[in-house]
């Protein structure tokens, strides 16, 4: 008899890691969790029953993960299932040699590799299956490997905002602090709330250190600015820094995309197209006149635009209609400054005289 009982103790483990391992695939229904049960021990592991009693039998096991197992295991109204939001008990070890190469990646892999997104979504489901020390371990390797490699920023990065972000990362929470952007005329900061999914990296073609991170809501002069989109953050101009008490959701919001339409003249078409950082190219329509259409989208319009300035008039933006506004603004804004001599900008001005 004892023997029996210590089989079914046994039977609700396994019940409960089989939910576990299916959460940790992705968000998933009610039913989906009693298959993948019922799939790895068979069709009595629930004692064959059906309708609400079964039903009541999964939310047992469930109870069960969240109490002993310290797995916040709830359903998200927002990804469709159930998803592991936190976990207090780790799922993961990795050994230190796994750790350095987790660090290697996010230091190296850039926006403009390919693969980005889905490299980084693997990157941070290791790091959340990971203890809190584990997760330390990986800023400690990334921390070296930055000094190894040579990488400097000649901005002035506060110590406060490098351990603030630090310690976010490795817990998994949200943070706030003021940002000043030189898009804003009056000089003043800005205070941004993000969630910084990825660790800050260096940006050799920028020489800076940048981090990446979803920005919820911006507090200006006029007020709060929705935002809700993934912004680049240049560290030194961020200052009081604040690590907030609210965890990051178990998956990252997904990247935006704009979709991007232009032109090339014959002259700068006639040897190829060049691949620009931040727009993926996903078609191209040369012309009978040589000139070519390129179609493709960006995560960034500010960046997409940067990259088609250095064609001059030989490019010109043809959609999509983010894209089109943004490029309609910037060239006016410079013919503007451009007219009369240049008179219209007091630096040039003075030049002039």
């Amino acid at each position: 008899m004892s023997r029996g009982r210590r089989e079914s103790h046994w039977l609700v483990i396994r019940r409960c890691l089989a939910i576990v391992y299916r959460a940790q695939r992705g968000p998933a229904g009610r039913e989906e969790l009693i298959q993948a049960v019922l799939s790895q021990e068979g069709p009595t592991a629930y004692g064959e029953v059906e309708g609400e009693t079964l039903h009541l039998r999964l939310e047992n096991d469930l109870r069960r993960i969240r109490k002993n197992l310290r797995i916040d295991l709830y359903f998200d109204q927002q990804a469709g299932g159930y998803v592991i939001k936190d976990t207090w008990l780790p799922l993961l070890d990795l050994p230190d040699e796994d750790l350095e190469t987790i660090a290697w990646l996010e230091q190296t892999f850039g926006h403009d590799s390919p693969q980005h997104d889905e490299v980084h979504a693997l990157l941070g489901r290791l790091r959340f299956y990971l203890d809190l020390e584990r997760r330390a371990s990986i800023e400690r390797c990334r921390a070296a490997l930055v000094i190894d490699l040579g990488q400097r920023d000649e901005d002035k990065i506060l110590p406060a905002v490098w351990d603030g972000l630090t310690r976010a990362l490795t817990q998994r929470q949200r943070v706030e602090f003021y940002y000043r952007s030189p898009q804003h005329g009056d000089g003043l900061p800005r205070r941004h709330v993000v969630d910084p999914y990825e660790p800050p990296r260096f940006d050799t073609v920028r020489g800076h250190y940048y981090l990446r991170g979803w920005c919820h809501y911006i507090v200006g002069p006029l007020g709060r600015q929705e935002c809700g989109e993934y912004r680049d953050y240049r560290l030194g101009r961020m200052s009081d820094l604040r690590v907030l008490p609210d965890k990051l959701p178990p998956f990252p919001p997904p990247t935006r995309r704009y979709r991007v339409v232009y032109e090339l003249t014959p002259e700068v078409a006639r040897l190829g197209i060049t691949h620009h950082r931040r727009i993926e190219i996903e078609a191209t329509e040369r012309r009978d006149d040589g000139s070519v259409l390129v179609r493709g989208k960006t995560d960034s319009i500010f960046w997409a635009i940067q990259s088609l300035m250095h064609y001059r008039h030989n490019c010109r933006v043809l959609g999509g209609p983010e894209m089109l506004r943004e490029m309609r603004a910037t060239v006016e804004k410079m013919a503007q400054m451009y007219a009369g001599n240049g008179t219209g900008c007091p630096t040039m001005a003075r030049c002039a005289t």
